[in-house]
């Protein structure tokens, strides 16, 4: 449940950060106010905002409070740590923050710039698990350059003013997650919105420029990308085109930047992987198959209920329903659960998801580094991805052709 100022008023510590951020905003309270870090302090502070009368004002200060604690979640701290790595000023005050939520407060405070990095990263996070998976080949050490990341600005921008006439701005930067793991992260102006919003009391409609949000993660190991745009196939293309251009600094033709078709068949037997108990998971559950017809007027997609005390949905179908595993059915998409042990004193088991299809989508969750190489390896070891296709596999070195050429890479 979302949080409202009331919960993160009482929640935060009556601090300096604190006590800047309210008066600067020009939150009316007595004179010589005592900004001690008490309940009573932070209560007093909740009922000052509750009958201030400038409703602008309040509401104003009330937007940017909300908008401080958004990462205020175990999330949202991973993501504030990654974008403060290089500061180290930044990593000590975040460090002596008394939560998650006050650290999201102070970094807002402190750091806008880092603050609305963090909040990229943990939108990829949240978000990256549906990204397209293409197979680009690419092996390079990226171009992170001024002049590489505005020249990848323009084309992004004339792409969508081109197709929907917005895109006059254009903001771009280039992120290392781990060694040889990069991050791009693209915000696009959309077209001009009138929005039906109140302003203090009155009701009003007011004009704004949406953000059209686009994110793309590169291994240089591998030359694998995973495409994180609205749009569909066309604006997935433009943007490995442009980063392929401008940053890897190859011109790569369309016919090059297409998402790989993934053999699933393996999965009619389950996923007999046996590397998964040595890394100790007790379970492996083949949750969900989606299967298409020969002919392909007809999909079906079964899963394996909680009734059936988590037998894979391959053993379930052989048992009731056989013809699709045994005829010319294609199976299109797959889920596969991984279960931990109980931790002690617990019953519940820890479950891991892989949800990939045929077409390239690959859903591993949000793991960190080590998790994501053995869930790759697994999808390696049963034959669904090739050892280049996976974004953490380091295989070779990426090429070193000379800064500035741009080599034509036929498709």
């Amino acid at each position: 449940m979302k949080k409202t100022f009331v919960d993160v008023m009482l929640e935060l510590p009556v601090d300096t950060t604190l006590r800047d951020f309210l008066t600067s905003h020009c939150l009316p309270v007595p004179g010589g106010f005592a900004w001690d870090d008490t309940p009573e302090t932070s209560q007093f502070l909740v009922e000052a905002i509750k009958v201030w009368t400038d409703a602008e004002a309040r509401d104003r200060m009330a937007a940017n409070l909300n908008a401080s604690v958004q990462l205020g979640d175990a999330a949202g701290k991973q993501a504030m740590f990654e974008a403060v790595v290089g500061d180290a000023a930044a990593l000590a005050g975040l460090a002596l923050c008394s939560s998650d939520l006050h650290r999201s407060f102070w970094l807002y405070a402190h750091h806008p710039a880092l603050f609305e990095r963090a909040c990229d990263l943990d939108h990829w996070a949240h978000h990256g698990s549906h990204a397209q998976h293409y197979d680009l080949g690419l092996k390079r050490k990226p171009i992170g350059s001024d002049t590489a990341l505005a020249g990848l600005r323009h084309s992004i921008s004339a792409f969508y003013k081109r197709e929907l006439q917005c895109g006059d701005g254009c903001v771009a930067y280039l992120v290392a997650l781990t060694p040889g793991i990069h991050l791009l992260i693209v915000h696009v102006k959309d077209s001009a919105m009138l929005r039906l919003e109140f302003e203090g009391v009155t009701l009003t409609r007011r004009i704004g420029n949406p953000n059209i949000p686009l994110a793309l993660e590169y291994s240089e190991a591998t030359g694998v990308v995973r495409a994180l745009v609205r749009g569909g196939a066309k604006y997935q293309q433009m943007l490995i085109g442009a980063f392929a251009e401008h940053v890897l600094g190859v011109k790569a033709h369309a016919q090059r930047i297409k998402p790989p078709t993934l053999d699933l068949s393996m999965l009619r037997t389950g996923f007999d992987v046996p590397e998964v108990f040595e890394d100790g998971f007790s379970l492996v559950q083949l949750k969900a198959l989606t299967l298409l017809s020969p002919g392909g007027d007809l999909k079906i997609e079964c899963t394996a209920m909680q009734a059936s005390q988590q037998r894979s949905v391959h053993e379930l179908l052989k048992e009731q329903l056989p013809g699709p595993l045994e005829g010319n059915w294609t199976v299109t998409a797959a889920q596969v659960n991984l279960y931990y042990p109980p931790e002690p004193g617990r019953t519940r088991e820890k479950v891991v998801t892989i949800e990939v299809t045929s077409k390239g989508r690959l859903n591993l969750g949000k793991p960190d580094a080590k998790m994501q190489a053995q869930l790759e390896g697994y999808l390696v070891a049963v034959g669904i991805l090739q050892k280049g296709q996976t974004l953490s596999a380091q295989e070779m070195p990426p090429e070193t052709d000379a800064v500035g050429s741009t080599p034509v890479i036929e498709g």
